[in-house]
């Protein structure tokens, strides 16, 4: 039986919820990282090791201008609000995407993040932002042969975000069944899951489901 290591999430429909519930989108996105809590939590009772979420793609920059500064200021809410509670759980935080790009306020948050989390091994919880998959895959190249390495199928995934992890299990919520530019080199025996519910909808349940259905699926690997 296969057992559930890494886990990948594209949480969508944050902004639905909120429009449903006659809110603001930045109220549906903070209700999301509420959501992110439960499921990191989960995550590590049901055995997996790393999860990597999709939290601001490189395309978001196109959304209006409140939406994205709410976004921004999202993660300075997660670095002042959440990562005690990270902390106490020994979760090592992780980021991946061109962060460069990011406000100052958002890096500095990130940093903050990192350095008081990297000596947690138990689980990782990866966040991507300002990530794209094509950016990821041009970038591999470029540090292949800034260092000049062999391009072979190994040394482009060891130069990819996430380097040599195995996705296991891709979950996409809110409907829509589309990869989205997330981690596409590094998705090729993954088990995809698609759910309706928007993403503040998501329960614990939800999760435990789809890794229980993962767990019971004989994985080929094309062989």
């Amino acid at each position: 039986m296969a057992k559930a290591k890494t886990v990948a999430i594209i949480m969508d429909g944050n902004r639905r919820w909120a429009k449903s519930h006659n809110l603001p989108a930045s109220h549906g996105h903070r209700k999301g990282v509420e959501t992110l809590i439960d499921i990191v939590k989960a995550s590590k009772t049901l055995g997996i090791k790393n999860l990597i979420v999709y939290a601001f793609s490189t395309e978001n920059w196109s959304r209006e201008n409140q939406e994205v500064n709410a976004l921004m200021n999202l993660i300075n809410f997660g670095v002042d609000v959440k990562l005690p509670e990270i902390i106490k759980n020994k979760m090592r935080l992780k980021f991946i995407g061109d962060l460069s790009q990011l406000p100052v306020s958002a890096q500095k948050g990130i940093e903050k993040c990192i350095e008081a989390t990297k000596n947690f091994e138990d689980f990782n919880l990866t966040v991507a932002l300002n990530y794209g998959a094509i950016w990821d895959i041009i970038e591999s190249f470029k540090k292949m042969k800034q260092n000049k390495v062999e391009i072979t199928e190994t040394s482009f995934i060891k130069n990819t975000q996430i380097s040599d992890t195995n996705v296991d299990i891709f979950i996409r919520t809110g409907g829509d069944k589309r990869l989205s530019n997330f981690l596409l080199p590094n998705l090729s025996y993954t088990e995809l899951f698609f759910s309706e519910r928007l993403w503040p909808d998501f329960h614990t349940q939800d999760l435990k489901n789809i890794v229980e259905s993962f767990e019971s699926r004989q994985r080929r690997f094309g062989k």
